[in-house]
């Protein structure tokens, strides 16, 4: 690299001198008028650092007389004693102008001593007007000043500089004077003078200098080829990446469409169960009822435990149904007015006998002066079943209370549907409609209809798992299943209170019972919100989960 830079500088050196002969030559433009040396002397002074490396500029005749010539630098004014100004013969140029007129292109001579004592050669270019020969303009230039353009466009420059013309070595730049014992490498590179000569320049020194260089190069190499391989491997995990994400993608996608027809197949055979579930249950009533005659005594007994068992299973699928219908998004809500203190009653009086079998007190508090509400009257009488129905079945003594209030404070709200805070106390929050993602101000009015009960109560970690699916806390023997049920009255209960607009939440102390709230919305606002729940929104709700 060093040898071809270097001469890349020579060479642009050399050029630059061969076009200020260019210059000079342009005197000869008018061919009426012989050339002065008064006008040659004020034409090279002008040349300034054109010309700054000659030591003698001259024009000759056509016969290779000098007729004007200039010398520069420290030797400038007049020649020496004993100079021969026929400068065709100095350093062989009488061969050299021969070339230049025959080929009409700059030469450049051999190496050889100049005048001022110098090491140096010539440059020669031939003059030709209108195409004809008017005669030569030349220079002498020193060898050393060609190092000194080399040491200014390459001041780090190590080792010897060696400039060949062909056998003659045109200069030496010497190098390292210190001794060494180290093999000599060397590096050379071509250059082409102004007349088409190819000088050769070397660059010559001490191997020892390249185990550094081979010692940066090998370092550098080695980095660049440990950041390929951070690359590669970066490029590797990116593409890992992807494809792992893609996988995903497809995993979730295979998850969602098997979830949809889960619950695609549990709403259609709990569907097709129905028909003949009702019709046992029918036939069942009509031999209760004596239509084919009356029971014998022995046959009383088991044709009600199958009347309670087809209930039962009646009322295991229907929740199903509903819960499948749910996460499929069919299940409907048809909005009416409810006057609360006459609805709570009658859906009390469904299960004021089984109250009374197991020993219990039923009370029910619910004023006749509160607003009535608009809602589904199906959906809510499910909810209250099915919280009567616990209640029932985890109080052994005591009593189940039934009570109703209006709740406007924001303190009172509860928290916004599917949060780990909808269950136990009072929250401060808001509460929206449920899947629409817009909460409702927390000062809305609303009705609270409580159900509570002097049971076992539940423990606080067991708060939030009761409203999943198939999940229960102290569940019976798996051979009781009419005492054990399925885990699916509190999920589905939860669901249908947010599809009304509101939430199911429950406050409740081990040993001490619990009290399940239901929170319905009295503003007509909310409750149309509630009329119009779309497909989309049910689908955010929880899916049935595989027990």
């Amino acid at each position: 690299m060093e040898a071809v830079e270097s001469a890349a500088l020579i060479e642009g050196f050399l050029a630059v001198h061969a076009e200020a002969l260019q210059s000079v030559r342009g005197l000869y433009l008018d061919t009426t008028r012989r050339v002065t040396p008064e006008q040659f002397h004020l034409l090279v002074g002008s040349l300034g650092g054109y010309a700054s490396a000659y030591r003698r500029i001259w024009v000759t005749d056509t016969a290779g007389h000098v007729i004007a010539e200039h010398l520069l630098g420290a030797e400038a004014g007049a020649l020496p004693e004993g100079v021969d100004v026929d400068t065709l013969s100095e350093l062989g140029t009488g061969v050299l102008a021969r070339r230049a007129r025959l080929t009409r292109r700059p030469q450049i001579s051999a190496p050889g001593r100049l005048f001022t004592g110098e090491r140096g050669f010539v440059l020669l270019q031939p003059i030709f007007v209108a195409g004809r020969f008017r005669g030569f303009v030349g220079g002498t230039i020193a060898s050393d000043a060609i190092l000194a353009n080399v040491a200014q466009g390459r001041p780090h420059l190590r080792g010897r500089l060696i400039v060949l013309a062909g056998a003659d070595t045109v200069t030496v730049r010497p190098g390292d004077s210190s001794p060494s014992r180290l093999p000599v490498r060397r590096d050379w590179s071509m250059l082409s003078t102004p007349g088409g000569a190819m000088w050769r320049v070397v660059v010559e020194r001490p191997t020892g200098d390249e185990r550094a260089h081979f010692l940066l190069w090998g370092v550098g190499l080695a980095t660049l080829g440990a950041l390929i391989v951070m690359l590669l491997h970066e490029r590797r995990q990116g593409q890992r990446l992807a494809e792992r994400s893609s996988e995903l993608e497809r995993l979730s996608a295979e998850l969602l469409r098997a979830n949809r027809a889960k619950s695609e197949f549990l709403a259609n055979v709990s569907h097709e169960l129905r028909t003949p579930l009702n019709a046992i249950v029918g036939f069942v009533e009509l031999l209760r009822d004596g239509v084919y005659g009356d029971l014998a005594p022995r046959q009383i007994a088991p044709v009600d435990r199958i009347a309670s068992s087809a209930n039962h299973l009646r009322q295991l699928v229907d929740q199903i149904l509903d819960l499948a219908k749910m996460a499929a998004g069919r299940l409907e809500v048809h909005v009416e007015p409810v006057d609360l203190r006459p609805f709570v009653l009658n859906v009390a009086s469904e299960v004021e006998s089984l109250v009374s079998d197991r020993g219990l007190n039923l009370s029910v508090a619910v004023s006749s002066s509160l607003p009535r509400i608009s809602t589904d009257p199906m959906h809510l009488r499910q909810i209250l079943l099915n919280l009567l129905g616990n209640a029932i079945k985890f109080t052994s003594s005591g009593g189940i209370a039934v009570r109703a209030r209006l709740a406007s404070s924001r303190e009172e709200a509860p928290t916004s549907p599917g949060t780990p805070g909808g269950v136990g106390g009072p929250a401060v929050a808001t509460l929206g409609v449920a899947g629409t993602g817009v909460g409702a101000p927390a000062s809305r009015k609303w009705i609270v209809l409580q159900v509570a009960d002097s049971g076992m109560g539940i423990a606080p970690a067991d708060r939030q798992r009761i409203f999943e699916e198939f999940e229960q806390v102290n569940a019976g023997p798996r051979s009781d299943s009419m005492q054990r049920g399925t885990g699916l009255g509190l999920p589905i209960s939860r669901r249908l209170a947010r599809l009304l607009g509101g939430d199911l939440t429950v406050d409740s102390e081990l040993g001490k019972g619990s009290t399940f709230s239901v929170w319905l919305p009295v503003d007509e606002e909310v409750t149309a919100s509630a009329r119009g729940i779309t497909d989309e929104a049910r689908h955010a709700e929880p899916s049935v989960r595989a027990g």
